[in-house]
C-alpha cells in the first residue's frame, strides 16, 4: 500500500472517532437536557431568588422551609435624612411568609418554562413571594420616625432636675409616604432602604447651630458660677441643680437668670437659713432637755441684699465663697445657733449661768420679774444688745407711784429688759419673785452684775425659760416698764 493510501486511511479513522466523540456529547447534554427539563418541573432554576433569599435548586417544601427561616433572620437598616439610622428585625414585627406561600411557590415553579432552564446559567431569575407582619409592631419599631409631623421642630434645650438636655430637631415628613417606602421595601424584603428626602422638610435649628452652642456655653459659665456659703463652721453649696433651677431660655435661645426663679430660691435660702423665733431643743446645765422658742435671736437672712447679691454672682461666672447677706447673725451654726457660749437663765430655780465654750464658769442667783404682778420676766432666746454703766432705772410702781433707782450695770437683752445689780433686794434666789420680783428686769448682786458686764460679751444669746407652764400678762413678755438713762 502507497504511502498516500495509508495516510488517507489514518485521516479516515480520526474522522470516524471525532463522529463517536461528537454523538456521544450530544447524546449526554441531550440527556442533561432532558435531566433538567424534568428535574426542573418541581425545582427552582439555578439563580433563582426570592426577596434577597437564593432558593437555586429547591423544590417547594425546602423552598418555603428556607423562606420561613429567613423571615425570621431578616432585617432592614433604613436610613432616613439627618444620618438616622433604624433597624428593623423581622422577628421584632412577627415577620412570616403568607397564609398562601406554599401555593406560591408550586406556582412559580410551575410557571418556568422548563424547555429554556439551560438560559439560568446565564440569566438570573427573581421571584416574589408576600410576607406578613405586624404593622402596629412596626410602627412601634419605628415610632420616632413614623410620628415626626409634617412641620419640623427646632433643637430646643431642657432643663430637668440637676442637668440640662439638648433636645435634637426633628424632621417634618410625609409620614404616609415614609410608610408605604418601608412597606415596599419590606415586602420585597430589601435588607437596605434610604429614604426618599423629598418627604422630608429639614428643620430650621438644628444641635449643631449657633443659636444652641452659644445657648450652651451660656449655661455652663452660669453652672461655673455656684455659690458656697460659709455659716459659722459649716458650709452649704448653691449646686448645680439650684443655679439650673434659676435659668430661664428664651423662644430665640437667650439664657439668664431669671428673677421670678431666683427670688423663689432665695426664699427658699430664707425658709432653710433663718432660725429666727424657731423652736430649739436645748440642754440645760441640770441635764435635762427642753423645747424652747420665742425671742429675736437667730440667723435672718436680708433676702433683698440675697438677691441682688446672688445674681451678681452668678452673672460672673466664678465660683464664689461668702457668707450669706445677713440682717441678723448668730453665735452658732444653722444646727445649733445659740453656740457653746451664752447665757442659761432659769427663772423656776432662779438662778443664772453663764457658758464659755462649752463650760460653766460663772452661776449667780437672780430675783426675776414679778410673775404675780404680770411683770414676769419674757422666756425664749434673746441676744445682749448693748449695755451702759451709772444710769438710772426710772418707772412706775405698782401703785402708781414713780420710782428712780441708779444701778452701777444695765444690760439689755430682750427689749428694753436687761440684768442689772439691785442694791434694795435683801437677797436673791428662792421665790422671792413671787412676790417681790422686778418690773421684768434680772436682779443681780452687785458682784454678779459686774461680773457680766466685764466678762459676758454683746451678741450672745441669752436662753431665758420656766419650768411651768406661765401667763406672761399684759405687754410683760414684749416690755418692761423700767427704762434706763445716762445720770
Amino acid at each position: 500500500m502507497s504511502a498516500r493510501s495509508k495516510q488517507e486511511k489514518k485521516k479516515g479513522g480520526i474522522g470516524k472517532v471525532l463522529l463517536i466523540l461528537l454523538a456521544v456529547v450530544s447524546i449526554i447534554a441531550i440527556g442533561v437536557y432532558i435531566a433538567g427539563v424534568i428535574y426542573f418541573q418541581q425545582h427552582f432554576f439555578y439563580r433563582t431568588t426570592v426577596g434577597n433569599t437564593d432558593v437555586s435548586f429547591m423544590d417547594v417544601d425546602t423552598s418555603v422551609n428556607t423562606l420561613s427561616n429567613a423571615t425570621n433572620t431578616y432585617k432592614i437598616k433604613i436610613t432616613a435624612p439627618g444620618d438616622k439610622v433604624y433597624e428593623v428585625k423581622g422577628k421584632d414585627i412577627s415577620m412570616s411568609l403568607a397564609s398562601n406561600a406554599k401555593a406560591t411557590v408550586e406556582k412559580e415553579i410551575k410557571s418556568q418554562n422548563v424547555f429554556t432552564w439551560p438560559l439560568s446559567l446565564i440569566q438570573p431569575e427573581h421571584k416574589e413571594i408576600k410576607v406578613e407582619y405586624s404593622d402596629s409592631k412596626l410602627h412601634k419599631q419605628l415610632e420616632d420616625l413614623l410620628s415626626l409631623t409634617k412641620d419640623p421642630v427646632n433643637a430646643t434645650i431642657t432643663i430637668n432636675d440637676d442637668n440640662y438636655k439638648v433636645v435634637e430637631a426633628k424632621y417634618g415628613a410625609d409620614t404616609a409616604a415614609v410608610q408605604k417606602e418601608i412597606d415596599d421595601a419590606i415586602d420585597h424584603q430589601n435588607y437596605q432602604l434610604t429614604l426618599n428626602t423629598a418627604n422630608f422638610t429639614a428643620p430650621e435649628i438644628t444641635s449643631n447651630s449657633e443659636q444652641i452652642t452659644n445657648a450652651v456655653k451660656k449655661i455652663e459659665s452660669y453652672l461655673k458660677s455656684a455659690v458656697s456659703y460659709t455659716i459659722g463652721s459649716s458650709k452649704k453649696v448653691m449646686d448645680k441643680a439650684s443655679v439650673l433651677k434659676v435659668l430661664s431660655i428664651s423662644d430665640t435661645y437667650d439664657v439668664t437668670v431669671d428673677d421670678t426663679k431666683l427670688q423663689a430660691y432665695v426664699e427658699e435660702l430664707a425658709s432653710n437659713f433663718n432660725t429666727y423665733g424657731k423652736v430649739r431643743t436645748f440642754r440645760t446645765q441640770a441635764g435635762d432637755d427642753i423645747q424652747i422658742g420665742g425671742g429675736d435671736y437667730g440667723y435672718i437672712l436680708d433676702k433683698d441684699s440675697e438677691f441682688t447679691q446672688l445674681k451678681s454672682d452668678l452673672e460672673s461666672g466664678k465660683m464664689v465663697e461668702r457668707q450669706p447677706m445677713w440682717s441678723q447673725t448668730a453665735q452658732g451654726t444653722l444646727e445649733n445657733d445659740i453656740g457653746d457660749t451664752y447665757v442659761e437663765l432659769d427663772y423656776t430655780n432662779q438662778v443664772m449661768y453663764y457658758v464659755l465654750h462649752g463650760e460653766r464658769v460663772f452661776t449667780s442667783d437672780i430675783v426675776s420679774g414679778n410673775i404675780n404682778m404680770g411683770s414676769g420676766s419674757p422666756d425664749g432666746v434673746f441676744r445682749i444688745k448693748y449695755r451702759v454703766t451709772n444710769t438710772h432705772l426710772k418707772g412706775t410702781n405698782y401703785d402708781g407711784s414713780e420710782y428712780d433707782s441708779p444701778v452701777n450695770y444695765f444690760i439689755v437683752f430682750a427689749y428694753n429688759i436687761g440684768f442689772h445689780d439691785a442694791p434694795w433686794q435683801p437677797w436673791f434666789g428662792g421665790d422671792r419673785y413671787t412676790y417681790a420680783g422686778s418690773h421684768g428686769c434680772i436682779n443681780l448682786p452687785n458682784d454678779s452684775a459686774a461680773y457680766m458686764n466685764a466678762n459676758v460679751p454683746n451678741d450672745i444669746a441669752v436662753v431665758a425659760y420656766y419650768r411651768y407652764p406661765v401667763n406672761l400678762t399684759g405687754t410683760a413678755n414684749a416690755n418692761s416698764n423700767a427704762y434706763s438713762y445716762h445720770g
